[in-house]
């Protein structure tokens, strides 16, 4: 199996939450799409590791993924170190992603920048011919990082209207962490009254930076090459 792209993601339920509109949108245009979680979550306040493993084959299934593992690393503990990075390699490179999706470097939970640095070392490590790891070199063509909290400036914003009814009913499987139906009583961010409008409310507003209704942000860490200049435009022309 070779994949267009390929999210890379800590825990289940960050792919659902923050770049699921890029990879339905993907999906819609023939792509084929999958996910790599790295932990199963296990540390999580809410939930266990097999109910969170139960709702990600939920979210797989809505989003049409054409391939989703878990690596089983230890969450909390995720590390930018070599063995990591060789797994991550040996994946990139049976998968063969023109694209990987990572977090951002900077976001604030530890697993999240832990994440990113691997990725970006393994996106590099994969393309050399001389590195020891499984599979044939590949370098994937572009790594684009999403935003979860971090206040940084989008380089990239992708219109996810038409698709954001289903990435948040993808988001919604994963009902051990949105809704207190269990017995701990532990409130968490993803817990609390009102997440789901606050989370669909950063959409509105990536949205509005490029003026449609809902967006996904992202950033690059080098520019986006452009041979046919009309890519850039959407034919709305007129508009004021």
């Amino acid at each position: 199996m070779t994949l267009d792209i390929l999210a890379v993601c800590p825990h289940p339920d960050d792919a659902e939450l923050h770049c699921a509109g890029l990879l339905l949108q993907a999906r819609a245009s023939g792509a084929q799409i999958g996910v790599l979680d790295l932990s199963r979550g296990e540390l999580g306040s809410r939930g266990d590791a097999s109910t969170r493993a139960r709702e990600a084959q939920a979210a797989t299934v809505l989003l049409g993924l054409a391939y989703r593992e878990n690596l089983g690393l230890p969450d909390g503990f995720l590390q930018c170190d070599r063995a990591t990075v060789d797994r991550l390699v040996a994946v990139i490179r049976a998968l063969r992603p023109q694209m990987i999706l990572a977090p951002h470097w900077d976001d604030h939970h530890p697993d999240h920048a832990s994440t990113s640095r691997a990725v970006r070392e393994a996106a590099f490590l994969s393309g050399l011919t001389k590195y020891p790891a499984p599979g044939a070199a590949h370098r994937p063509e572009q790594v684009m990082y999403y935003l979860d909290r971090v206040s940084i400036e989008p380089d990239a914003v992708v219109d996810v209207g038409a698709v954001m009814h289903l990435k948040e009913q993808a988001v919604r499987c994963y009902a051990s962490q949105l809704h207190a139906h269990d017995d701990s009583g532990v409130e968490t961010l993803l817990s609390r009254p009102g997440f789901i409008e606050r989370w669909r409310s950063r959409h509105v507003h990536f949205g509005s930076l490029i003026g449609v209704d809902c967006g996904e942000a992202y950033v690059l860490r080098s520019p986006v090459p452009i041979r046919d200049p009309m890519t850039l435009c959407w034919g709305r022309r007129g508009m004021v």
